[in-house]
């Protein structure tokens, strides 16, 4: 597993590179996550679904911070038992 940021001033290309970028990789058997704000996860949901021309998408996944955290939480509880 890896952790890759893409920083840049705002219009210089960042969520679509991420979309294409996902998109590319979705051939892998490995689950994809992207992070994103409450606000704009509907969007990105979107974005990722026009993009790819088969209408689903089974290994990426779009995550609020919010629900990560409660995802981690969650694993957390069920590893310590």
């Amino acid at each position: 597993m890896s952790l890759r940021l893409i920083c840049g001033r705002s219009g210089t290309g960042k969520s679509e590179f991420c979309l294409n970028e996902t998109i590319q990789k979705l051939n892998n058997k490995n689950k994809i996550y992207i992070i994103t704000p409450e606000q704009f996860s509907y969007s990105v949901e979107k974005k990722l679904l026009d993009k790819q021309e088969t209408g689903a998408i089974v290994n990426a996944e779009v995550l609020t911070f919010k629900r990560m955290a409660y995802r981690v939480e969650n694993e957390v509880r069920r590893s310590n038992r």
